[in-house]
C-alpha cells in the first residue's frame, strides 16, 4: 500500500509540475482569443489598440490594453485565466512575465513570457449565482527594444484563448480520491488471494 501511495505522489507531482509549462487546451469553457465580448479598440493608424493575430488569436503591441470575456457560468467555484504568448522577439532573461490584471478576482497574473511557447497564467473565483459573468484582462507592463535595439525584440501580448473551468467541490474530489484507494485495495487483495490459492509443487 506503501508503494502505491509513493507511486501516486509521484505522479502527481510529474503531472503538476508538467502542466504549469504547457496551455490549458481542455477546459470546461474555452474561448478563441478573437471570441472577445469588448475590447478597448482595434487597432488603426495612429492609435493603439489589438490587431488579428493567426489561429484565431489577437495581439496588442501596447500596455493598459483590455479584452473582455463573457460566458455563462453555473454556481461554484472556477479557474479562469488566459493562454498566451510573445507576438515579437524576446531575448533571455530580457522581459521574463507579463503582468496581467484579472477584473473579477482583481488578481495580477504573472505569465511567463515566451516568443515560442504558449503559457498560461489563472486566478480561481466564485460564481455566487448561476449567470452571465465578464471578465476583463488588462495588460500593464510593455517593453520595446527601441529603434536602436539590433535585436528588434519587442513585448506584444498574444492571447491565444480565455478558459473558464470549473472545480469540483471538496465532496466530489473526496469521493473520487476514496474511490481510487477502494479500488486499490481491492486489486491488491484479488492478488493477495490469487497468490495464496496457487497450487503447491511438492518437493522432489
Amino acid at each position: 500500500m506503501k508503494k502505491m501511495l509513493w507511486l501516486l505522489s509521484i505522479m502527481f507531482c510529474c503531472f503538476s509540475a508538467r502542466s504549469l509549462s504547457l496551455p490549458i487546451t481542455q477546459a470546461s469553457i474555452l474561448q478563441s482569443g478573437n471570441q472577445y465580448s469588448a475590447i478597448n479598440r482595434l487597432h488603426t493608424p495612429g492609435t493603439r489598440g489589438w490587431f488579428m493575430g493567426s489561429n484565431d488569436s489577437i495581439y496588442t503591441a501596447w500596455g493598459r490594453q483590455w479584452a473582455e470575456y463573457s460566458t455563462y457560468l453555473t454556481k461554484g467555484r472556477w479557474s479562469i485565466g488566459l493562454n498566451v504568448i510573445n507576438n515579437g522577439y524576446l531575448s533571455q532573461h530580457w522581459y521574463d512575465n507579463f503582468k496581467v490584471r484579472t477584473s473579477l478576482t482583481n488578481q495580477l497574473l504573472n505569465i511567463q513570457a515566451s516568443d515560442t511557447e504558449v503559457f498560461y497564467g489563472l486566478s480561481s473565483f466564485f460564481a455566487p449565482t448561476d449567470d452571465i459573468y465578464t471578465v476583463r484582462y488588462t495588460w500593464l507592463n510593455d517593453k520595446w527594444g527601441g529603434s536602436s535595439d539590433p535585436l528588434h525584440r519587442d513585448a506584444n501580448i498574444q492571447i491565444d484563448s480565455a478558459f473558464f473551468n470549473r472545480i469540483p467541490n471538496l465532496s466530489s474530489i473526496t469521493l473520487i480520491i476514496i474511490g481510487i484507494f477502494s479500488l486499490l485495495i481491492t486489486r491488491r487483495q484479488v492478488m493477495t488471494k490469487r497468490l495464496t490459492t496457487l497450487p503447491v509443487k511438492p518437493l522432489s
